[in-house]
């Protein structure tokens, strides 16, 4: 095609400078891998319209992929038969597999545009950037904790205090909070950053965890055990066994609903604070195939740009129940006008530029699987608090190789 050739000849970055989109004579078709669930459709669907009536010649064609599983496996597949979409979603520790059929974006960005960007979501080599995302915020049921906790040893006081036999039949009828060691290390993962700790220094050569930063925080989270409900099961499950605990800002529905039809009121608050104001941040990012017909690549950063802007970013979290990845959208009349009639999402709003997101490295899901082995022992006493973390610290390690 001779559009596209002029397109390769001039390179994707001076083809986006001169607005290529808008005056292309042949349309341009965006594959767009996913697996958002048929709730979000409406709000992908308009996306792609503004989209496209910015730039009548690209269409935005958006593929289901199943679960994450299958789009993970999905993805590899279509790398290594060289059948690749236009762009797709990602969590980090799926981009290693792939990095090298990926487009190094940061050559398409302006200072200013990543200075945009949540700091905590801006990954090494700029791969991708952050899309859908959830925080770790803090829950608290208001008739037991008329006001949230600021810091570690609020928190640590309202647990103790919030630990109560109502009955006195010698069994707890309400603890002060909910950890999930196993299925939710990220309780832990949150309090490890606020106390200055990660799990591997930065350029992944060495285990941290055990540093004294890390060590400390363990022990902040170990000491809360005994006032904990130590469970498996989603935390709301129980609404009224625990007063507050650490989860996910996606969650607030299932809490909520909970919470009315046992008769209780829940509300957010920013994390108590460590040594630092911080939190984990979970979610996807884009990333966009370098080896897709350049013209789709072209057209793949309009769009990925697009969905960065602060009243589409805004306009996303607002739909979805996520949060705005950009400084901009945090700011954006469409978020704060969300705000002022869902209170429920300002803590976690607040927390967003102090968040931070999981590692991209490619054994990370393994690592994580460790740390909450670790977590569950030493909150079920299986084991001491030094041999657990020997041994997570032993097992990440061998992962490093």
């Amino acid at each position: 095609m001779k559009l596209r050739n002029a397109w390769i000849a001039l390179g994707l970055l001076a083809v986006l400078l001169v607005g290529f989109a808008a005056t292309a004579v042949e349309p341009v078709t965006i594959e767009f891998w996913h697996r958002f669930s048929e709730r979000h459709n409406e709000t992908l669907e308009q996306l792609a319209t503004w989209f496209t009536e910015r730039y009548p010649n690209i269409n935005v064609e958006w593929v289901y992929q199943g679960s994450y599983s299958a789009l993970q496996q999905s993805i590899n597949g279509a790398v290594v038969a060289g059948e690749v979409p236009t762009m797709t979603i990602f969590y980090e520790d799926w981009i290693p597999a792939v990095e090298d059929a990926l487009l190094p974006l940061e050559p398409y960005f302006s200072t200013e545009e990543l200075a945009d960007i949540i700091p905590g979501l801006l990954y090494k080599d700029l791969l991708t950037v952050p899309f859908n995302k959830s925080i770790m915020v803090l829950y608290y049921i208001e008739d037991y904790v008329p006001v949230p906790p600021t810091t570690w040893q609020e928190f640590y006081d309202l647990c103790v205090a919030n630990t109560v036999d109502e009955d006195g039949d010698g069994q707890i009828d309400r603890y002060g909070t909910g950890l999930r060691p196993a299925a939710n290390p990220e309780q832990f993962f949150a309090l490890l950053e606020q106390n200055n700790g990660s799990i591997l220094n930065d350029d992944w050569t060495e285990v941290t965890l055990d540093d004294p930063a890390g060590v400390e925080a363990l022990e902040f989270y170990a000491s809360l055990a005994p006032y904990a409900w130590i469970t498996s099961e989603y935390l709301n499950s129980n609404i009224g066994y625990v007063a507050m605990a650490i989860d996910t800002s996606a969650g607030f529905y299932y809490w909520d609903t909970a919470a009315q039809e046992a008769g209780l009121t829940v509300k957010t608050a920013p994390l108590p604070v460590g040594k630092k104001a911080a939190s984990f941040i979970q979610g996807t990012n884009i990333g966009i195939f370098k080896d897709a017909p350049a013209d789709e690549v072209a057209a793949g950063l309009l769009f990925l740009k697009f969905l960065l802007e602060a009243d589409n970013t805004a306009y996303w979290a607002m739909r979805t129940g996520y949060l705005p990845v950009t400084l901009g959208g945090l700011q954006s009349p469409i978020w704060t006008d969300y705000l002022a009639t869902n209170p429920e999402a300002i803590a976690s709003s607040e927390m967003m530029p102090v968040g931070v997101g999981s590692l991209s490295h490619p054994n990370y899901g393994d690592m994580r699987d460790a740390l909450g082995t670790m977590c569950e022992e030493i909150l079920l006493g299986a084991e001491t608090l030094e041999d657990a973390l020997a041994m997570a610290v032993a097992e990440i390690e061998s992962l490093l190789e």
